[in-house]
């Protein structure tokens, strides 16, 4: 009886010490040392601590005052802070208190994406060089851990770290060069919270409900949820089992050499990061409602096989993190896909389709840019290591619309065609100065009647570009850069790529395909 009664008292003892470090005032776990918070904004600052206690905030001679709900969360806004830093802050509570030495004020930025967001600054050109140079503590920059789905293990931390030699090197190049960039020109601190995962498509950072409630979108979601229904759990878990094992065996083959065993792939269902909405909820939602002045996105590889849908699921996206960060407004800048000649296994130009549904997106969504990287691609590789100039084209994108410096930012987009005789003569917008190209101009195609495109000719004539072929006599249509590897070459003055496009509204190959087909 002894025995039971000291067990019962031990369990209650460490239950009454569990709830007591779950009622101890904590802050969200993105508030630690080095955050930078968002200048001249609301500023959401949020925690948990006892029920319905006072939370009294201070920093830079403010103090901010707010109450825990029954529940113990608590929420409330800072404003007018002052940019620089480092700013102490302290949070108190009746019984307790954080302290946070370093804070600082400046820009911050989200940055979002798959693997070539992912592609870390130690892999990019000179790399290397740059992380030997790179000392500035005024660039900040938390990763976001990678969790594939709830009960998955924990792969690193939420702490702020500075962008120098000694963490630098794991960093999201695109988002460093960007960072960069913005803090040389603006002068302030800037903090990047880093949140993507190679392979990963637009609709696994989106909720259920915001898929569903699109008619266009909602099939991603019911196609799952069939499948996973109709294999059921237990067959799933074997079919996990078995995938852990296969992979085992493929990276020993591969480390001892074996170049051509076939990497096997992940059984989709629960615990694949890949499944609709999961990263949302073990990623995403980690951060959400962090105020941020804008978000950085490249992505696009995953869902190019339904690139008409990426209309639809692309600005739907856009408007979930806006909501989500309490922003309606929240300027999200993008990569347009670089080229890549193996961007589809049945060799269909499936890229140009995701380009243009890219290209939509910026003209049709407001508050959003698009960094044009078709110069920047690799023929064989999914992976270009040109990680600088992209992250520089989309600081100049903020420049220009973010932050109301008047600088080029786009290269030229087609804006409309005139058929005379036997030519198409080509206008765009975002010429600036006059239209470039280094050497001869390629990347042109050109059909008549019978809708078939053939290598075309063409030449800068002014702020225009006449098109024409052999052949062609009655031009109907012309398409530049529409490939998923092609040598286009067209610029403005300002040595920016112009966008792929097209003149026509032919059916697209990914037409009305909205789900994936799971094995």
């Amino acid at each position: 009886m002894k025995k039971y009664l000291s067990i019962s008292i031990i369990l209650l003892c460490l239950l009454l010490s569990i709830k007591s470090e779950a009622q101890k005032l904590q802050l969200g776990e993105l508030f630690n040392e080095g955050a930078v918070l968002q200048r001249n904004s609301k500023v959401s600052i949020w925690g948990t601590s006892k029920p319905s206690t006072t939370i009294s905030i201070n920093i830079q001679d403010k103090k901010v005052q707010t109450k825990s709900d029954k529940n113990g969360d608590w929420k409330t806004d800072l404003s007018a802070l002052k940019e620089g830093g480092p700013y102490p802050m302290t949070v108190i509570s009746a019984t307790d208190t954080v302290k946070i030495k370093e804070i600082y004020v400046g820009e911050v930025w989200i940055a979002g994406g798959q693997s070539n967001m992912a592609f870390m600054l130690e892999k990019s050109d000179n790399g290397e060089q740059e992380i030997v140079r790179a000392n500035n503590t005024n660039i900040r920059f938390v990763m976001v851990p990678y969790k594939a789905y709830e009960g998955d293990k924990t792969r690193g931390d939420m702490n702020w770290r500075t962008a120098t030699t000694e963490n630098v090197s794991k960093m999201s190049a695109v988002a460093y060069y960007f960072a960069k960039d913005l803090q040389q020109k603006l002068n302030v601190p800037v903090g990047v919270i880093c949140c993507y995962k190679g392979g990963s498509g637009a609709e696994t950072w989106m909720t259920r409900e915001s898929l569903l409630k699109n008619p266009d979108l909602s099939p991603i979601v019911e196609n799952y949820e069939s499948y996973y229904s109709k294999l059921g759990k237990a067959k799933y878990l074997d079919l996990v089992s078995k995938y852990e094992n296969d992979l085992k065996q493929y990276q020993d083959s591969v480390k001892a050499g074996n170049t051509t065993i076939k990497n096997p792939k992940e059984p989709m269902g629960e615990q694949n990061y890949n499944r609709p909405f999961g990263l949302y909820y073990t990623m995403l939602k980690r951060v959400i409602p962090y105020s941020l002045k804008g978000a950085i996105w490249y992505q696009g590889e995953h869902n190019s096989p339904r690139a008409e849908q990426y209309r639809t699921l692309f600005p739907a996206m856009i408007e979930q993190w806006r909501m989500d960060f309490n922003n309606p407004a929240l300027p999200f800048l993008f990569v347009q896909l670089p080229g890549y000649s193996n961007a589809d296994t049945r060799n269909r130009p499936i890229w140009p389709e995701l380009r243009e549904a890219q290209l939509m997106t910026w003209q049709n969504v407001k508050n959003t840019g698009m960094a044009v990287a078709i110069d920047l691609g690799e023929k064989s590789t999914i992976h270009p290591p040109h990680k600088e100039p992209v992250g520089k084209r989309l600081a100049i994108c903020a420049f220009n619309t973010v932050y109301g410096i008047d600088i080029p930012y786009s290269g030229p987009v087609y804006k409309n065609v005139e058929f005379t005789a036997n030519q198409a003569l080509l206008s765009f917008n975002f010429v600036y100065e006059g239209l470039k190209a280094n050497g001869s101009l390629q990347g042109f195609t050109i059909c008549g009647s019978n809708n078939i495109f053939v290598p075309a000719k063409a030449e800068i004539k002014g702020n225009q570009v006449v098109v024409w072929a052999e052949g062609i006599t009655s031009p109907k249509a012309i398409r530049y850069g529409w490939d998923n590897w092609t040598e286009a070459n067209l610029t403005n003055s300002a040595d920016l790529p112009a966008t792929p496009f097209r003149t026509d509204d032919f059916p697209l190959l990914t037409a009305g395909i909205k789900t994936i087909k799971y094995q």
